[in-house]
């Protein structure tokens, strides 16, 4: 375990951590970030969006390819992915405005293409770059995403 500048305990980098310790640094995450998860003010397809992106956050985490750092998040990708990204790390930023812009320009019925827009905002990586990540990765990815597009 590490210290974060604040002096609460996180996970070493590319470590395996247990349940709560992940559960810790999904709801770090979200107060670095603003990001509200008080599910008593959800309705019910909310608490369970929310709830699945916990899930595959936590996962993720308990496997060590997952590390908190301030608003940012460090996130190696899965062996399932291309040979060209499979365990290579990515980083994470919080989406400005660019993010949204960046949806911009498709048509209202290409939801995931603006989904790979706004993840592509927040990595720095094109567009294609989404087409290579396996399913377990993609799921992350958009599950971030959606964290900031349900502020």
């Amino acid at each position: 375990m590490n210290e974060d500048k604040t002096g609460v305990a996180t996970a070493a980098p590319g470590s395996k951590i247990d349940r709560e310790t992940a559960e810790a640094e999904f709801f770090r995450y979200c107060d670095n970030n603003e990001i509200e998860y008080d599910e008593s003010s959800m309705n019910e397809d909310e608490k369970n969006s929310f709830d699945d992106i916990k899930k595959t956050f936590v996962k993720a985490c308990m496997a060590g390819r997952v590390e908190v750092d301030g608003t940012s998040l460090k996130y190696t990708l899965s062996k399932f992915s291309a040979e060209s990204v499979r365990n290579k790390p990515i980083i994470l930023k919080r989406p400005g405005g660019n993010a949204f812009s960046s949806m911009d320009g498709f048509k209202e019925r290409e939801n995931v293409k603006k989904l790979h827009a706004f993840m592509s905002a927040m990595t720095g990586q094109d567009l294609k770059y989404f087409t290579l990540v396996d399913a377990l990765d993609w799921k992350f990815f958009s599950g971030m995403a959606t964290l900031f597009l349900s502020l």
